[in-house]
C-alpha cells in the first residue's frame, strides 16, 4: 500500500490553507459515507439472504434501505470522481489544439457542464419537493431521501466546477495538463 501523493485528500498537508484542508476533511467524510453505504448494503443484503435461507424470514426494510444506499453511493462517488477528475473524458481533438484553444474550449466545456449541472439541479429540488409528500411503502420515509442525492451532487460538483472555472479563468493550469502532485486540483 502506498501513501497518496501530496496534495491529495489522503494527506493533510501543513502548508495549504484553511479552506484546502476543509475541502479535504469534507471528501474525506464523503469517502466514509461511501463505504458506511457499502457496508448497509452488504449487512442488509446478505442478512436477508441468510434468513430467508436459514429462516424463512427476512428484513422488511432491507430492499429499501439498500437501494437508498445505493442510490447515495452512486451520487457521492460521482461528486468525488469529479473532484480527482476521474471522469470519462474523451480528448482526441484537444490534444491537437495550441494552449489558447485548449482553455477556451475547457472554459466552454466547462459552461456547459454548469448549465447541465444547473438542469438537474432544478429537477432535483423539484423532485425533492415532491417526493416530501410521499412515503416509502415499508420504512415510511418520505421519497424526497432518494431525489435529494441527486440535488447534493448537482449542487457539489456546480461549486466544484465553479472554482474550476474561475481558476482556469485567473490563468491557472488546466486539470489536464496538471500534475497529481498540484496542490490546485
Amino acid at each position: 500500500m502506498h501513501a497518496s501523493p501530496p496534495g491529495r485528500p489522503g494527506r493533510a498537508r501543513p502548508d495549504r490553507s484553511p479552506l484546502a484542508r476543509a475541502a479535504d476533511w469534507c471528501f474525506a467524510l464523503q469517502t466514509w459515507l461511501m463505504v458506511a453505504c457499502l457496508v448497509v448494503m452488504l449487512v442488509l443484503l446478505f442478512g436477508n439472504v441468510a434468513l430467508r435461507y436459514f429462516f424463512n424470514s427476512g428484513i422488511n426494510v432491507s430492499d429499501e434501505l439498500s437501494r437508498l444506499a445505493f442510490v447515495w453511493l452512486i451520487f457521492l462517488g460521482a461528486v468525488i470522481a469529479l473532484r480527482e477528475h476521474q471522469h470519462i473524458g474523451v480528448t482526441m481533438l484537444v490534444e491537437r489544439f495550441g494552449p489558447a484553444a485548449r482553455r477556451v474550449s475547457h472554459i466552454a466545456c466547462q459552461l456547459m457542464i454548469l448549465w447541465v449541472l444547473w438542469l438537474l439541479a432544478e429537477g432535483g429540488w423539484v423532485q425533492t419537493v415532491i417526493g416530501l409528500d410521499t412515503v416509502l411503502p415499508v420504512t415510511g420515509m418520505p421519497l424526497a431521501v432518494f431525489n435529494a442525492a441527486g440535488l447534493y451532487a448537482a449542487v457539489a460538483m456546480g461549486i466544484l466546477t465553479l472554482i474550476d472555472l474561475v481558476r482556469v479563468i485567473a490563468g491557472g493550469p488546466l486539470p489536464a495538463e496538471s500534475s497529481p502532485e498540484d496542490p490546485l486540483i
